[in-house]
């Protein structure tokens, strides 16, 4: 039998797009997968298009508004598939999506994560803006902690998973939740890619930078787990804690909002961690 697929598709005020990400993966030419949609406390339309779809193998939830992570979390807990992988609801999967990524773990048995080329389109998925094409393969961990773009642009890896994971997203963070789930997912395991073409990823206008103290909190917050986890080291924190500095502070330029750049340069205000950890973290 072919393998079960699991994908996760939270969903907020979605309705604008919604039907066509469903529709993507009703088009998938894998066809043994599970849709776990979870309506995170939408005020509009969103879950009225949910219930329109009958297809048995779509599952629907809903809870109140928690947050992108929450939402993950809720699908987690009730997916049955032998992989996983995320699909939002303002994004759409080519027809051959899991199938490519499924060939490659066909391939090879050691493989736990694989990824694929992603199409960065407008929000008629008319025009392709960008493309990330993955070229890493290997363990990824440290590719993650340099934030590289030779692995990681978001939540578009599909994974080895059974139903008794307790691996879950971090949900006190706004933003990066997906790179946390991927750090603590990836040690010891081993990442590939296919050339194909596996999202595409819509451009709405409603991007990250709309939240910027939720961003810069966030980093911090995920440099603070990293530290604790004693994985990466010295070099590599310092590296990651620069990295995400000057993101900071340039987005907060490009914002207009020169005082919370410079807070950031002196690791105040929404990108401050404890001064004592800055330092406290172990030298391998």
């Amino acid at each position: 039998m072919e393998p079960l697929v699991s994908v996760v598709m939270p969903a907020f005020n979605a309705e604008k797009y919604i039907a066509e990400a469903i529709r993507s993966v009703i088009a998938q030419t894998h066809t043994n997968w599970e849709l776990l949609v979870v309506d995170d406390g939408s005020t509009d339309g969103t879950s009225a298009i949910m219930e329109s779809f009958h297809d048995p193998r779509i599952r629907i939830f809903h809870k109140k508004n928690g947050g992108i992570g929450s939402a993950r979390n809720l699908a987690l807990e009730h997916a049955r598939g032998g992989f996983m992988c995320g699909l939002d609801a303002d994004d759409v999967f080519p027809p051959e999506s899991l199938a490519a990524r499924l060939a490659v773990f066909g391939s090879d048995p050691d493989t736990d994560m694989v990824d694929g080329t992603v199409l960065f389109m407008d929000a008629t998925l008319t025009k392709t803006q960008r493309v990330f094409s993955p070229s890493f393969e290997g363990e990824p961990f440290h590719e993650l902690v340099a934030l590289s773009a030779s692995c990681f642009m978001g939540f578009s890896w599909m994974v080895r998973w059974h139903e008794h994971m307790t691996l879950r997203f971090a949900e006190h963070l706004s933003h990066g939740e997906d790179l946390c789930f991927y750090l603590a997912y990836c040690p010891g395991r081993r990442y590939r890619y296919t050339k194909a073409v596996v999202l595409n990823y819509r451009r709405t206008g409603a991007t990250t930078m709309a939240n910027l103290e939720g961003l810069a909190r966030s980093y911090a917050r995920i440099y603070l787990w990293l530290c604790e986890q004693e994985k990466a080291n010295t070099r590599e924190l310092a590296a990651f804690r620069k990295r995400t500095r000057s993101i900071m502070v340039k987005s907060f330029l490009r914002a207009g909002e020169p005082l919370n750049a410079l807070h950031t340069l002196m690791g105040r205000g929404p990108f401050s961690v404890a001064p004592h950890l800055e330092h406290s973290v172990r030298v391998d």
